[in-house]
């Protein structure tokens, strides 16, 4: 009888403790999915947030805030992007240190991940402080303590790919008293990552076309369509603080002649040129486009017309005053000054200045066979 009694008691126990194991497996799945549900909404958050930015700094910044929100004692975060040419990161974006770190640049070498893995992937960092005094410079350790970003106990290290090219590191970083970071926290980061790489890749993506939109390719100048936007915003400007607006149109003498002896290529590298000189001598005062082939669009806010033809001399003789590549490039312009005709508009304005510019280019054709 008394063994028929234990064998129930035992069977009662592990009945029991399988159930106690059981709901303890329940318990912790609940909260797995809850955990993941909130990691879920906030990606989601995070990519609602980047499709509405065109800021590319923007970008970098909802990215770490989420990491810093998500990962589970993390205090602190940076985002270093990599220059090619320098061979160094800079940090691009900082959360819960001073701006002043970003003035701060680390060659690669110095980089966390450079000596435990070569890039390949994320890493936990237990002593951050102790790795930057034995692999960084003496001055990037002195730097960075001076803006307090080695007050740290601990750093999630990871890298950001994008089409296989590094472009930056993510660091996460604990000021939590003795907390270190664990292998599911490094895995949780990776996971994140990746979903975050993606946003990033189509954000770039989207951003770009928004900039071929309203750029032009070959020499980096804005297109008709962002010229006609400015014209617009400085306008009502003027309406509203009646600052003086002049439009000048532009065109290359003989340029046909240049891409019929020299080639395109010549042609195009002379086009870019010619921009960057355009607008370099135009500087502050002068909005720079180029409207098609080899016509060029200045918009002067603040200045008159008086002041505009002083300008645009200057502009001439120093663009006379040195060759492009052995050629010497002349161009007409016309001037439109907006103040002075009613109810103006863009293709009312390029329409004068354009008239404007044609008759100048057949003074000096006339002169020149004089």
């Amino acid at each position: 009888m008394q063994d028929r009694e234990f064998a129930i008691l035992w069977i009662l126990l592990f009945a029991a403790s399988v159930f106690i194991y059981q709901l303890t497996l329940l318990q912790k799945y609940k909260k797995l999915l809850i955990r993941y549900e909130n990691i879920r909404k906030l990606l989601f958050e995070t990519s609602e947030k980047i499709s509405k930015t065109n800021d590319e700094n923007k970008i970098y910044y909802v990215v770490l805030d989420a990491m810093v929100r998500l990962i589970p004692d993390a205090t602190n975060g940076s985002i270093l992007l990599y220059d090619s040419e320098k061979d160094k990161f800079n940090y691009e974006v900082v959360i819960g240190y001073s701006d002043d770190l970003k003035n701060i640049s680390i060659r690669k070498e110095e980089a966390f991940l450079y000596k435990i893995n070569g890039f390949k992937k994320a890493a936990i960092v237990c002593n951050p402080e102790e790795y930057d005094r034995l692999n960084a410079d003496e001055g990037t350790t002195e730097g960075l303590k001076r803006v307090d970003a080695l007050n740290i106990n601990c750093t999630l290290s990871a890298p950001i790919y994008i089409e296989r090219h590094l472009i930056g590191l993510i660091n996460i970083d604990s000021n939590v008293p003795h907390h270190k970071f664990t292998e599911d926290d490094l895995n949780l980061m990776e996971q994140i990552k990746c979903e975050l790489e993606i946003y990033i890749k189509n954000a770039l993506a989207q951003n770009k076309l928004k900039h071929l939109a309203e750029y032009d390719e070959l020499t980096g100048l804005i297109n008709r369509r962002k010229l006609i936007k400015e014209f617009d915003g400085e306008l009502n400007s003027k309406e509203n603080y009646n600052l003086p607006l002049c439009l000048v149109m532009i065109d290359l003498d003989d340029f046909k002649l240049i891409n019929d002896n020299y080639g395109h290529y010549y042609g195009d590298m002379i086009l870019k040129n010619f921009s960057s000189r355009l607008r370099n001598l135009a500087d502050k005062s002068g909005i720079v486009s180029r409207l098609a082939g080899d016509e060029f669009v200045i918009l002067f806010k603040g200045y008159d017309l008086d002041m505009v033809e002083r300008k645009m001399k200057d502009i001439v003789e120093d663009i006379l005053s040195e060759e492009i590549y052995g050629i010497t490039v002349a161009f007409s312009y016309g001037i439109c000054e907006v103040d002075s005709i009613e109810n103006m508009n863009f293709d009312k304005a390029l329409a004068i200045a354009d008239l404007k510019m044609y008759r100048n280019k057949k003074v000096k054709s006339l002169n020149s066979r004089v």
